[in-house]
């Protein structure tokens, strides 16, 4: 029984071990890794560069308003002319026209009527052929001065795509802080497996040199039993994590669309050195991150339309000049008639609008939007600063925890080597063993798990200032050069 036992023992144990082993020898991956797969693969990043490049598109529509536009018509109809006779009449126009970016209007028009008249007047021709030929400008003097509705657009179009693009980097970034949470949860969850199968390793090893002393007589069976008792426990507990891993190896795969049930085995940073200046760092994250970005994009949106609707308060006051030529041919009942004359003209229009009240609504809605943005902007900064100063204030902790931890653990081991030479010399027994076993071990995940902690607040940081795509850009372009 104490065989079969033994046996299960070693068999569960050799399980685990292989199945780590084959995991780390199948796929180790850094967090830049893992996050180059996802930037390459996840859905919504791709649905983020779309919405960007249907942001740019919208500069084209706005530079499309001052395009030529072709306008034409063409009719036959039957009527009774000014002088109450039947007449047949064909009608074709035409004209060709845009606005200018200072705002005037250029517009070139033309006409062609042929007209049979079955009454013919003396002195008129009949039928009767006549065309007209105008050069048409209208400037604005007051509202739609220098074009507003084109520069306004432009701006806003402008301010719109870049809105996308920091939307874009936010969505990166949540996914970015998304990763690194799974990525150093499961960077953990390895290093607790890690100690628990080198706990069960010890507890083995010291099952195998009780079961000799029993047997020689120099142990008891209460020894064989609290090392059992040991061994129990510590499977428990792998097991327990064991699940845990598989499910964030699950998730893990989920994030960069890996087939499911690959194992990753995450790669802690291998240097991990790090000087801050506080003062370079704020500077970097206000000129880097999206939120700052938004509400700068949504401030220059708010100014323009606080112009726009400015411009719409004004009066309408137009100059419009055109100049052009009129010609009329024909035979009438004594004679051929060909007349040829230019024509001219030169007019102002003037529009004032009595209710005003949708359009200065307008403007104090733009005037409220650019007030938030100027609030969110200040908050911001003042919020970027504080984060920057707690992230690098906790890094630098981190490594002083690390470094503690490590000494720690030192004394932990030597503590340990002490208690086996005492136990092997008879001076201990199994009891202190097992603790100080454990003591070893707690300090061992201690020590993991503060260079784990310590790698999550150096990612953090990097993902919060910009400096992770940076890194993440350099080391791809080193693989690139590798390969």
């Amino acid at each position: 029984m104490k065989k079969t036992r033994l046996f299960m023992y070693v068999f569960i144990t050799s399980a685990y071990m292989s199945t780590f082993v084959l995991a780390e020898t199948k796929s180790e991956l850094s967090i830049y890794q893992v996050m180059q797969r996802v930037i390459d693969r996840y859905p919504s990043l791709k649905i983020s560069e779309m919405e960007v490049a249907q942001a740019a598109e919208q500069r084209q529509q706005v530079e499309s308003s001052l395009g030529w536009i072709l306008n034409s018509t063409a009719g036959i109809n039957h009527d009774l002319t000014a002088f109450g006779a039947p007449a047949d009449r064909l009608d074709v126009t035409g004209a060709i026209g845009r606005k200018l970016k200072s705002g005037a209007t250029l517009s070139l028009s033309g006409g062609y009527r042929y007209e049979d008249s079955t009454l013919p007047l003396t002195g008129f021709p009949n039928p009767a052929h006549t065309t007209r030929l105008d050069l048409s400008y209208r400037l604005p003097l007051s509202q739609g001065e220098g074009n507003p509705l084109y520069t306004e657009g432009l701006i806003t179009a402008e301010a719109g795509y870049k809105l996308a693009k920091a939307n874009q980097l936010l969505t990166r970034i949540t996914l970015a802080e998304k990763v690194k949470d799974l990525f150093y949860s499961s960077a953990l969850t390895r290093a607790r497996l890690d100690n628990a199968i080198q706990s069960v390793q010890r507890a083995k090893k010291l099952q195998v040199y009780i079961n000799k002393n029993v047997k020689l007589g120099l142990s008891e069976k209460k020894d064989q039993l609290q090392v059992q008792a040991q061994i129990h426990s510590k499977l428990a507990e792998l097991s327990t994590i064991q699940l845990q891993w598989k499910q964030q190896q699950n998730s893990l795969n989920r994030l960069m669309l890996e087939d499911w049930g690959s194992d990753i085995q995450p790669v802690l940073l291998s240097d991990t050195t790090q000087s801050y200046d506080l003062v370079d760092l704020i500077n970097m994250t206000t000129d880097y991150h999206p939120v700052v970005k938004i509400s700068q994009s949504k401030l220059e949106i708010a100014e323009s339309k606080i112009n726009s609707a400015r411009d719409d308060k004004k009066d309408n006051l137009d100059l419009v000049m055109s100049v052009g030529s009129r010609t009329s041919d024909g035979k009438s009942t004594t004679s051929t008639v060909s007349e040829r004359d230019w024509a001219g003209a030169v007019a102002i229009e003037y529009k004032h609008l009595f209710d005003d009240k949708g359009v200065s609504s307008k403007y104090k809605q733009a005037q409220i939007e650019k007030n938030i943005a100027l609030q969110n902007i200040h908050k911001t900064n003042d919020d970027i600063k504080y984060t920057v100063s707690d992230l690098v204030a906790e890094n630098k902790l981190a490594m002083l925890s690390v470094e503690t931890a490590f000494q720690k653990l030192k004394s932990e081991s030597l503590k340990l080597k002490e208690a086996e030479y005492r136990y092997r010399n008879g001076r201990a027994d199994t009891a202190q063993l097992i603790q100080f076993q454990n003591e070893f071990s707690f300090a061992q995940l201690a020590y993991q798990t503060q260079k784990v902690d310590m790698n999550n607040r150096i990612i953090a940081l990097q993902i919060f200032t910009g400096q992770f795509w940076d890194e993440l850009s350099r080391r791809d372009v080193q693989q690139g050069v590798k390969k």
